[in-house]
C-alpha cells in the first residue's frame, strides 16, 4: 500500500488500482461523472463483494452541459451501486475500503487524468483514521436515494433547459430558475448585448419587476441602454442585487405615460430622472436572495449615474448565484 499523505496530481492510477481490489465498502462523491468512468465503476462493483455508494447531485444544467452522464448513472444503478443525491455537493472524495483520496478531481476523464485534455488537479491520500472521518462526514449529509424514475426526470429537466422562453412569465420554481439562468448566460454571450447593473432607489421591490416595467436615468445625458441589453437591478438602500431584466426600448425622454403617472405621485422626478427605458423580466426570484453588490465586484462609488457596465464574468457570476440561491 502506498504511503498516506502523499500528493497526487493524476488520480487515474490511484483510482484504477483502488477499485480493482477494494478491501471494504466503497463511497465515492463527485458532482460530475462521465459515462466511461461510470462504466468502469459499474464493472468493478459487479465484480466485488462489497457495497458501493455514489454521492452526487442531480443537476439538470450539469446534464445539459455534458458534465453528468444520466446513461452512466443508470448503468451504475443496474450494477447495484446505490446513488444518493445531495444538494450543493462540491466535494470530491473517493473512499475504497481503508484507502481514501480527497482532492479536486471529478469522476471524469479530464478530472482523473485519463483524457488527452486532462485538467490540472491535485489530491491527497488520507490515512485510515482520516478516511473513517471522511466516511462519517459524508454519511451525515442530508441525502435521498436515487431511483430510475429520478434519472428519467433529470434527463427531461435537462432537455427543458435548451428550450426555455426568453422572458419570465410566472413565478420561479427550481427548474424554471435554472432554465432562465442558462438562457440568460447564453444571451449574455451575444456581442450585440451590453451587460449592466442599475441602482433603484429604496428597498428591493421584487413584485415591480415580475411583468413589463421601466427604470429611469438622470438628466446628465442620454443613457447607453439599448433594446436587448441585460440589466441587474440593485436596491440602493440595501445593496441587494435581486432581479435581472431585459431592456425593451431605446431611452425615451419624458414619455407621456411617465409624465402623467409621476405628476400624481412625485412630479419632481420627471425633471431629475427624465430618461425612461422599458423592460421585461428575465430572472426574478420568488423571494429576496442574499446577493450583495460587493459580490459582483462593483463598488458604490462607481455608480454616480445610477448604473454601470458589467464585465461578462461579473454578470455570469451574479446570474449563477441568483439562480443557485433561488433553487436552494
Amino acid at each position: 500500500m502506498s504511503s498516506t499523505g502523499r500528493l497526487i496530481d493524476t488520480a487515474e492510477e490511484w483510482f484504477e488500482v483502488a477499485i480493482a481490489d477494494p478491501d471494504g465498502d466503497v463511497v465515492l462523491t463527485s458532482p460530475y461523472l462521465a459515462f466511461d468512468v461510470c462504466r468502469r465503476i459499474a464493472e468493478a462493483a459487479q465484480a466485488s463483494g462489497v457495497s458501493w455508494t455514489l454521492v452526487t447531485m442531480l443537476d439538470p444544467s450539469a446534464v445539459a452541459n455534458g458534465y453528468l452522464s444520466v446513461k452512466g448513472l443508470r448503468l451504475m444503478l443496474d450494477s447495484g451501486v446505490e446513488i444518493r443525491h445531495v444538494e450543493r455537493l462540491h466535494a470530491k472524495c473517493f473512499i475504497v475500503g481503508h484507502r481514501a483520496m480527497l482532492g479536486s478531481a471529478n469522476l471524469t476523464g479530464a478530472g482523473l487524468g485519463s483524457s488527452p485534455t486532462a485538467n490540472r488537479e491535485l489530491g491527497v491520500e488520507l490515512d485510515q483514521e482520516q478516511a473513517a472521518s471522511a466516511r462519517a462526514v459524508i454519511a451525515s449529509w442530508l441525502a435521498r436515494t436515487v431511483d430510475r424514475g429520478d434519472l428519467d426526470q433529470l434527463l427531461e429537466r435537462s432537455k427543458e433547459l435548451t428550450g426555455t422562453e426568453r422572458t419570465q412569465r410566472d413565478r420561479l420554481d427550481a427548474v424554471s430558475a435554472l432554465q432562465l439562468a442558462e438562457q440568460l448566460l447564453d444571451d449574455a454571450r451575444d456581442p450585440a448585448r451590453s451587460l449592466w447593473l442599475k441602482l433603484e432607489y429604496g428597498e428591493p421591490s421584487l413584485e415591480g419587476w415580475r411583468g413589463e416595467s421601466r427604470f429611469a436615468s438622470p438628466k446628465k445625458g442620454k443613457p447607453g441602454f439599448k433594446p436587448g441589453d441585460l440589466v441587474f437591478i440593485c436596491a440602493q438602500d440595501t445593496h441587494d442585487c435581486y432581479a435581472v431584466v431585459e431592456v425593451g426600448s431605446d431611452p425615451l425622454f419624458q414619455p407621456a405615460s411617465y409624465i402623467e403617472e409621476m405628476r400624481e405621485t412625485d412630479p419632481g422626478v420627471i425633471d431629475r430622472w427624465p430618461w425612461i427605458n422599458y423592460t421585461k423580466p428575465r430572472l426574478v426570484p420568488v423571494e429576496l436572495m442574499e446577493l450583495k453588490l460587493s459580490e459582483l465586484g462593483v463598488k458604490g462609488q462607481g455608480l454616480q449615474n445610477g448604473h454601470v457596465r458589467l464585465e461578462f464574468d461579473q454578470f455570469t457570476a451574479g446570474v449563477r448565484a441568483l439562480a443557485r440561491l433561488a433553487t436552494a
